[in-house]
């Protein structure tokens, strides 16, 4: 997996392009400051994501999470 761009700014509402097994995909997620310094990504649930240094390794994780299903059922 392997971040092209991010679109907008943080904190705030940011579309991720990214490549994963051969195919360009496009996230959209809200990105928020951690108040212990550091990046977060804000889940559909309310809740959020793991704190991490920077915004691209938040947005990493997200997708990861997104899009690993697929790789294990292929």
């Amino acid at each position: 997996m392997e971040l092209i761009c991010i679109e907008g700014a943080v904190p705030g509402r940011v579309v991720a392009t990214l490549t994963h097994e051969a195919r360009v995909r496009h996230i959209a997620m809200d990105i928020a400051n951690h108040p212990a310094g550091g990046w977060h990504v804000a889940l559909p649930e309310g809740a959020f994501g793991p704190r991490c240094r920077s915004v691209s390794a938040a947005i990493l994780l997200e997708a990861s999470e997104t899009y690993a299903p697929e790789s294990l059922n292929a």
